[in-house]
């Protein structure tokens, strides 16, 4: 795989600057330089490139200009760029990472931190090419395996993505509103007798149950809370979308569905320690980082029914290789935002993430602490230096993640009582 950078800038001397610097200490097999962003986007067009590095105040197109048309671009959409700029001032910051910039550096820069940021946007980029013609080269082994096959429908849309249910989709449209109102969720939930009585069990369950027995829904929801009930909502559709005919594959489902649940309690015990916004939307992150996970077992499963070649251990093997690109891909389907994308895509490896943030981080530091507790699919084994490691994004020290894990515990035992 050939590693190119593009670099383009319109003063000669600084031109020169980064090409050595780039040639010099950066890992490439070659340096293309540029004096417009004309010229760059005609290059980017002409041949891949791993990184770009780019002026913003150039001749024909400028480099916010150039940004903007890569991130039109299929071609050049996740190609990574290092913005250089005299622009400190807020606004024009904003705009570009509005716009979709990796990282942006000011003039006069200072070349340590020039060769740091960009030695981290190769890493993710080479890594995600890798991971990109591993998986092409999947799909065009001449005999196709089970594997195969299961990339194969799913990227072809051979087999359809399961869609929401409608309950489910009217209750996300409501949530997007700034206020929502008891009233409204109760009109709407109550179309579903299911999900209504399944929500008013809950409400009388050790988790939630008070001094009184509940029988309504507008109570139950009152005593559950607007944004967890929500979050109900999206569990009990989950749970009936996905099924598996065979033994050995619904005892996989289930281990994935007790996983997400650990890892979604987790990731709101852990934002409310944090003491961030909207604690309870981290529930339904976490709920959603491995639904990618599902998806590729659903369609391995049925596909297994014709194949005697397949193997609950490819079956496993294959959920841990593609389920991140996957569940990326249904949430977007599902018109999930980019942080719920980016958790499911990027939750056991942060560093290829882009921008990475605390949504992102929660459920990283959640998932790691889920496993070693014994939530998991597989036979995964974390230690405590992947649990600090993690939790060194969010600075979380012991005594929290002690507390954290007791409270995920204690969710998963009332489980078993809803």
């Amino acid at each position: 795989m050939t590693v190119r950078i593009l670099v383009a800038e319109d003063e000669e001397n600084i031109l020169l600057a980064l090409k050595t610097i780039a040639r010099k200490h950066l890992q490439c097999d070659e340096v293309v330089t540029c004096e417009n962003g004309q010229d760059a986007w005609e290059k980017l067009q002409a041949e891949p490139f791993s990184l770009v590095i780019s002026d913003w105040n150039m001749p024909l197109k400028t480099g916010f200009e150039l940004l903007e048309d890569m991130r039109g671009n299929d071609h050049t959409r996740n190609v990574p760029m290092l913005l250089l700029t005299a622009r400190s001032d807020k606004d024009s910051v904003i705009s570009a990472l509005q716009a979709g910039v990796n990282d942006y550096i000011t003039k006069p820069f200072d070349k340590d931190i020039l060769v740091q940021k960009a030695i981290k946007l190769l890493a993710k980029s080479v890594a995600a090419t890798a991971q990109d013609v591993k998986i092409d080269a999947i799909q065009a082994s001449p005999a196709m395996s089970v594997a195969d096959e299961v990339i194969k429908r799913i990227k072809s849309g051979e087999n359809a993505l399961p869609v929401l249910p409608e309950l489910t989709t009217k209750v996300e449209e409501l949530f997007q509103r700034e206020e929502v109102e008891l009233s409204d969720l109760v009109k709407v939930v109550q179309t579903d007798p299911g999900i209504t009585s399944k929500l008013i069990s809950i409400s009388n369950s050790p988790q939630f149950r008070g001094l009184s027995e509940i029988k309504g829904l507008d109570k139950a929801i009152a005593r559950i809370g607007l944004k967890m009930t929500q979050n109900y909502v999206l569990v009990l559709a989950k749970r009936g979308l996905f099924k598996v005919d065979e033994p050995q594959y619904e005892a996989i489902l289930n281990r994935i569905w007790q996983h997400s649940l650990a890892t979604a309690a987790c990731a709101q015990a852990l934002a409310q320690k944090l003491a961030f916004n909207d604690a309870d939307s981290y529930y339904t992150l976490g709920l959603l980082h491995d639904i990618g996970k599902l998806l590729v077992l659903q369609t391995f499963s049925d596909i297994a029914k014709k194949r005697a070649d397949a193997t609950e251990q490819q079956c496993i093997d294959l959920m841990e290789q593609v389920h991140g690109e996957f569940g990326a891909l249904l949430l977007t389907k599902w018109k999930f935002p980019s942080d719920y994308q980016q958790v499911a895509r990027y939750h056991e490896d942060v560093d290829k993430a882009a921008q990475p943030n605390n949504a992102l981080y929660v459920v990283a530091l959640a998932n790691l602490i889920a496993i070693q507790n014994g939530f998991h699919a597989n036979s995964d084994s974390i230690s405590e230096s992947d649990i600090n490691a993690a939790a060194q994004n969010l600075r979380v020290g012991a005594s929290m993640i002690e507390a954290v894990t007791q409270q995920m515990n204690e969710y998963m035992a009332a489980q078993s009582e809803m």
